[in-house]
């Protein structure tokens, strides 16, 4: 009997536990409203963030391939530049005394080099009738060759230094705005081994492109003609666009 008991006791306590815990239940119980809809197919934007740098589409870098003091600059940032126009010269002392010493070379070695002929000239008549030895005809040749060569190294030397002397005026390559000036005058350029740049000239300002630097986990999601939106620093208000061309790996 005392077995029993317990086994029945335990049946009440049971009954009562169920009771309290239904009607503890129903006391915190609550209406919940849900809204609904249909569903629809739709696009996933996935969004690719970088920074980059904004620039013309053609520019040109304009340097001098001689080396040299900056004796005058005729346009600065921003200038409107046209093609042929001149944008900076160069000191030009040592380029002319260039020109000047080649230029003495040169009509030494024409001079020489008449000389030589008219000597060889007689010497071939007088070798053709037997009047002088072979080796004196050898020897009048052989310098009349040696003056013909030094006249084309001398008259090359002079041509060089009027090129080099050209060089000291920089003229612009195409028309454009100047985005860069490197140089102020007063400035040594040395062209000894790269060309120094002095000017940047955008052709057109209204062609313009970005170069962004997109992180190695996004690039697979770039591919070309892809919309692109950006703002840039000058108009925080305005959102341009463009597209996707060209990926450098």
């Amino acid at each position: 009997m005392k077995g029993k008991r317990i086994l029945i006791g335990g049946g009440l306590l049971a009954v009562i536990a169920v009771t309290l815990l239904t009607v503890h239940s129903c006391k915190k119980s609550k209406t919940y409203i849900f809204d609904t809809a249909v569903a629809t197919k739709g696009s996933i934007v996935n969004t690719v963030t970088a920074t980059g740098t904004l620039e013309a589409i053609t520019s040109v870098v304009v340097g001098t391939q001689v080396s040299g003091i900056v004796e005058k600059l005729y346009v600065d940032f921003n200038s409107p530049v046209k093609k042929g126009q001149i944008l900076a010269e160069l000191d030009k002392t040592a380029l002319k005394s260039s020109v000047q010493q080649s230029l003495a070379t040169l009509d030494n070695a024409k001079a020489e080099m008449e000389y030589q002929a008219s000597n060889y000239e007689r010497s071939k008549a007088l070798h053709e009738k037997s009047l002088i030895a072979q080796s004196d005809y050898d020897q009048a040749k052989y310098n009349y060759d040696r003056a013909k060569a030094t006249l084309r190294n001398s008259q090359a030397q002079y041509d060089k230094a009027l090129v080099q002397l050209g060089y000291a005026t920089i003229y612009s390559p195409i028309e454009g705005v100047v985005m860069n000036r490197a140089v102020d005058e007063g400035q040594t350029v040395a062209a000894s081994f790269n060309t120094p740049e002095i000017f940047t000239i955008a052709q057109d300002l209204t062609q313009m492109q970005v170069e962004a630097d997109i992180d190695e986990s996004d690039i697979g999601m770039i591919s070309k003609g892809q919309r692109v939106e950006f703002d840039v620093d000058a108009f925080p208000e305005e959102t341009f666009t463009g597209t996707v061309e060209q990926i450098r790996l």
